[in-house]
C-alpha cells in the first residue's frame, strides 16, 4: 500500500520534472537570465576599453607579465580583439545550448551558457587590467 507522503513525494517530483517541460530555449528563465548576464559583461567590457582607450598613434601595452615585463604590444584597436572574442564565444555557445536544449539536454545547455559567463567575466577582468597599464 502507498502511503500518502509517497503520494505527495511522486506528485512533487513529477511537478518539478515538468515545470520547464513545453518551454522553447529564449522563453526559459534560466536562460534568458544566463545570456542577460552574459550580455551585459560584454558590454562592460566594450564600455570600459570604449571609455579610457582613445584612438593613438602611439604603442600601447596589450599584455603584461611579471616575470618578463611588457611582452605585448600593439595599436589601440587591438585591444577590441577580446570583447569581440568574447561575443563569438557567446554566440558559439548559444547555438550549441540550444541544440542541446532542443534534444532535451537542458544541463548541458545551462552549463554552456553558464561557461560562456565565466568566458566573459575573464574578458572584462582582462579588460580592466589592460585598462589599467595603460591608463
Amino acid at each position: 500500500m502507498m502511503d500518502t507522503k509517497d503520494i505527495q513525494r511522486v506528485d512533487w517530483d513529477i511537478t518539478i520534472a515538468q515545470s520547464e517541460g513545453g518551454v522553447s530555449f529564449f522563453e526559459n528563465m534560466i536562460v534568458r537570465t544566463l545570456l542577460g548576464v552574459n550580455a551585459f559583461f560584454c558590454l562592460v567590457s566594450f564600455g570600459l576599453l570604449g571609455y579610457f582607450i582613445k584612438p593613438t598613434e602611439n604603442i600601447i601595452v596589450l599584455h603584461y607579465n611579471i616575470y618578463f615585463g611588457v611582452d605585448i604590444q600593439g595599436v589601440w584597436w587591438q585591444v577590441f580583439i577580446l570583447p569581440i572574442a568574447g561575443i563569438l564565444f557567446l554566440i558559439g555557445h548559444t547555438f550549441f545550448a540550444r541544440r542541446f536544449y532542443d534534444s532535451s539536454e537542458r544541463i548541458a545547455a545551462y552549463l554552456m551558457l553558464f561557461g560562456s559567463g565565466l568566458l566573459s567575466i575573464g574578458i572584462v577582468l582582462a579588460s580592466v587590467s589592460i585598462v589599467f597599464i595603460n591608463y
